[in-house]
């Protein structure tokens, strides 16, 4: 099972211009020799969600349609070490703690924002033929 790294955790007072933490929660690199005022979390039960931004949804489409040109796609369903694969270059490319479950819960929502997408431009072109047939 892949393990979460630690988080951080920085109290609200403590967040200003001078203190800042990037947007997955991790310490920026011009805050390393401020470390002993983070709080570490190290426990792997603790909830940990990750903010998408458009080039990791972007970065994930890809990996995972190289994975299925390699095969790695079997009746319809990709492998458990396509999960593993692709969580790992994500964290490593967007330097992040990403594990199976994120890349799963992700591709959940993106499937869900798609099918949404999709019914509006549906009910839009039903809309404009409704339209056209009255005049």
């Amino acid at each position: 099972m892949d393990e979460v790294r630690s988080s951080n955790h920085v109290p609200m007072d403590e967040m200003n211009s001078s203190n800042p933490v990037n947007v997955f929660g991790s310490i920026s690199s011009d805050q390393m020799e401020h470390r002993e005022s983070f709080e570490v979390h190290k426990s792997v039960n603790e909830k940990r969600n990750l903010i998408w931004i458009d080039e990791m949804d972007n970065f994930l489409v890809d990996r995972l349609m190289e994975q299925m040109h390699k095969g790695q796609k079997i009746g319809g369903v990709f492998t458990k070490t396509t999960y593993a694969i692709v969580a790992r270059e994500i964290g490593e490319n967007f330097e992040l703690s990403c594990n199976s479950k994120h890349i799963k819960n992700r591709m959940k929502t993106l499937k869900k924002k798609t099918f949404m997408l999709l019914k509006k431009l549906y009910k839009m072109v039903v809309h404009l033929v409704s339209m056209n047939q009255l005049k």
